[in-house]
């Protein structure tokens, strides 16, 4: 055990951040191979027995679902395709990580926490802003707690990000942002929940 660590679930929340932004960044790389022309050429032979290369995917049972490359290697090549692929992978990122906030109470106060949790809720929700009213300030009709980026994007030379409730019912996904808005607020969640972490800031 690291005697440097403050907060060991701060760093399991980081980590976690951390990994959801490590494997978009796989997913992209990779979705670039597979929609480069030349992709064609990484096709597996044909095996005896079939009419075109195939890829199998092991089951649980020892048997193989059994899938035609080339036809799925194009399906990479339609426009709808990335953002598709990038909606399912944000969805399962802001589900994992929003989750795992919610354990440690968004280890309030924590703007940077508050932001990833609206925006899970939101992909919960039809991809819309959701805002319970407890999380309502009913005198402002603003949020509770701050939901936003304002400390770290200075640093991290990034966009200035922000949630607040003059955006219920919009859509979050495509509309508030994409894949760089998010993963931006990843990132700066796990910078700051590494701080907390190492002692070195305060929730």
């Amino acid at each position: 055990m690291n005697p440097n660590i403050v907060n060991h679930d701060a760093l399991r929340v980081a980590t976690l951040a951390q990994d959801m932004t490590s494997e978009y960044f796989a997913h992209v790389a990779a979705m670039y191979v597979a929609r480069h022309p030349r992709a064609i050429d990484l096709s597996p032979g044909i095996e005896v027995g079939q009419n075109v290369p195939i890829l199998r995917i092991p089951r649980r049972d020892g048997t193989d679902m059994t899938i035609w490359f080339n036809h799925f290697l194009e399906i990479n090549q339609r426009p709808t395709t990335a953002q598709a692929f990038d909606k399912v992978w944000l969805t399962g990122a802001l589900l994992a990580v929003g989750d795992a906030l919610g354990e440690h109470n968004y280890f309030d106060p924590c703007p940077e926490a508050q932001m990833i949790r609206h925006l899970r809720n939101g992909i919960a929700h039809g991809n819309r802003f959701d805002f319970h009213p407890k999380v309502i300030d009913q005198k402002t009709g603003k949020l509770k707690r701050p939901a936003n980026t304002f400390r770290y994007s200075p640093l991290q030379r990034m966009p200035i990000y922000q949630i607040d409730t003059h955006l219920q019912g919009q859509e979050v996904l495509w509309g508030w942002g994409g894949p760089d808005a998010v993963v931006d607020c990843l990132i700066m969640l796990g910078v700051h929940l590494f701080n907390v972490a190492h002692g070195t800031q305060h929730q």
